[in-house]
Formats: structure tokens, sequence, C-alpha cells
């Protein structure tokens, strides 16, 4: 007799009787296949009170009614029917709530493949878009080894492009690291993602390492602690000063270094932020810097400035 291609139903000829069972046994055919999914594919002994309908896949070394069919699809129609998988079949697994496709050998999870391949986009517990083409949405992201070493890889297209890491705050930008328009290595900080403002750079000729926190051309100011000219950089370069004029350090950061360069006509008046101090000197009070003459100042703790 005929039977069909892919799942062998046997098909209706002319003038034959009892065309009715013909029909019926591949309507229950197709019924096994289109329901709810195989019980189990962990099974390997028919199970003793099946119910009509009943659908599994055979699992290896199987046993009696069974015997020789491992892999296979089985339906219960008063009898243990058998199905041979063709590559690309699919079924929903009961007992584990997955999807399994036949890859012409075995069995495979369908919806947990061993490998994704050229994949446009991929949203893990998130949405991704035209330009975060992978976003992941976790508390943590691991990358483990493999065995030996573990590195990963920034690769951009010229040196005027930019590989770098970007730190967010609300989807806002605070700190960047990385070869940031050129092959040199920089860091870069920022308080409102628009405005940004250099760290330092390492340089990638020669691994030389720059801090780039600099102002030059500081003009000092006013006769007190109060009216004096705010410094905001590390490496502050004071070319305009009046008698008795000075600058203002800012509040320490434990950690923090601040160098001055006094190239002014006249001695500099250095003063600690408000409450604060430098060496021994009281909470306030300025420190002189003469004409043509540079100061380390490091900070130890949060209120304290030395100098050397």
């Amino acid at each position: 007799m005929t039977t069909t291609s892919h799942l062998a139903i046997t098909l209706v000829e002319q003038a034959q009787s009892q065309k009715e069972l013909t029909l019926n046994q591949a309507l229950v055919r197709i019924d096994a296949l289109l329901n709810t999914g195989a019980k189990s594919r962990t099974i390997a002994t028919p199970p003793v009170s099946p119910i009509l309908g009943d659908v599994y896949i055979i699992a290896s070394s199987p046993t009696g009614d069974w015997v020789g069919q491992a892999g296979k699809i089985t339906y219960y129609d008063s009898i243990w029917r058998i199905i041979t998988p063709n590559e690309g079949m699919t079924l929903w697994v009961n007992d584990e709530n997955l999807i399994y496709s036949y890859d012409g050998t075995s069995w495979v999870l369908s919806n947990n493949p061993s490998e994704f391949q050229d994949l446009s986009k991929l949203g893990i517990n998130a949405t991704a878009d035209s330009t975060n083409k992978l976003s992941v949405s976790s508390g943590a992201v691991l990358f483990n080894h493999n065995g030996a070493n573990i590195q990963a890889k920034l690769n951009k297209n010229s040196a005027a492009n930019t590989a770098s890491f970007l730190f967010q705050t609300g989807f806002s930008g605070r700190a960047e690291f990385g070869t940031i328009g050129d092959d040199n290595f920089t860091l870069k900080v920022s308080s409102n993602g628009s405005t940004w403002s250099d760290a330092l750079k390492i340089i990638s000729s020669t691994g030389r390492l720059a801090f780039k926190s600099i102002t030059t051309g500081i003009s000092a100011a006013g006769s007190t602690q109060g009216t004096a000219t705010v410094l905001n950089s590390s490496f502050n370069e004071v070319t305009t000063v009046t008698s008795g004029q000075g600058v203002k350090l800012p509040s320490p950061e434990s950690g923090e270094m601040v160098i001055v360069a006094n190239q002014g006509a006249n001695s500099l008046n250095i003063y600690p932020d408000s409450g604060h101090s430098i060496n021994n000197l009281s909470a306030n009070t300025a420190q002189s810097l003469s004409v043509d003459t540079r100061k380390i100042f490091f900070a130890l703790t949060g209120s304290r400035w030395y100098s050397l």
C-alpha cells in the first residue's frame, strides 16, 4: 500500500474495502503528533496501563513492545504504534516542560541549542536595539575561563574610533576608559554626562603616564580665604599674582595630590578650603609660596593638606 513521505500514513486506494479503517488510523496518527506533546522521553519500558493517545519518545535500551525502537515516537492506539522521526520534527515534552527537536540523529533542546551563530540582536532579560545589539539586564555578568586564560576583547575599526567601557548613572555617562579617539589609553569623568574631563592618559608609543587635570594661566584674587581663586585641577599654574592675593585648595579627598606653580610677580597665598588646614597651621590659615616656586600638596585625611 502507498504511504506518505514523512509520517508513513497509509493512503486510501481506489475500490478499497473498509476505507474508514485506513482513514481513521491516519487521523489517529496525525492526532498523536498534534496533541499536547510527548509525556516523556526518558521511559524505556511501555507503561502497564496506557491511555489511548498517550505519546512517548522512546528512551535508550527499550524493552517489551518498544524493543529496538529507541529514539522513535510511539503512541497508544489499542496497541503501541511507532513513528520514525524525520529531521526537524519537534515535540513538547510534558514532564520537562521543554521543546525538543530531532536533528537527524537524536532529540535536542530546540529552545536551548548548544550554539548561536550570526544573530542580528540578542536580549537577555532585556530588549536589544539597533545600537545595543547585545543587551543584558542582570545583577552580575560572569566570564569564566575555559581551562586556562581568559580575555575580553574590544576591537575598533581604526585609531580615530573608540573602544571603551562607559559607566553610567540613569543611562547618563559618568566615567569612561579605553582608547577614545586615538590609540592612547584615556580615563575621563563627567558629573552630568555632557561635560567631560580627561583624568589621565597613558601614551601608547612610550608608555608614559600623563595626569590630565591641568589648568594654566590662573589669576590669583582677593586677600582672604573667602575671596581667593578656587583651584579645581590637580596641576595648577598661577601666572598673575598681585601682592597679598591668593588661591584656595579644593576640599581634600584622602590620597589626592595637587601641585601649584607660582609663576606670578609676587608671593602667592595658598589657602585650604573653609574649616581645613595645611600642615600644622591653624585652620583656614594660608601658606605662602614664593615667586617661581612649585609645591606639592597631598591629603591623608579629608580635612588637612600636607605640602612638599
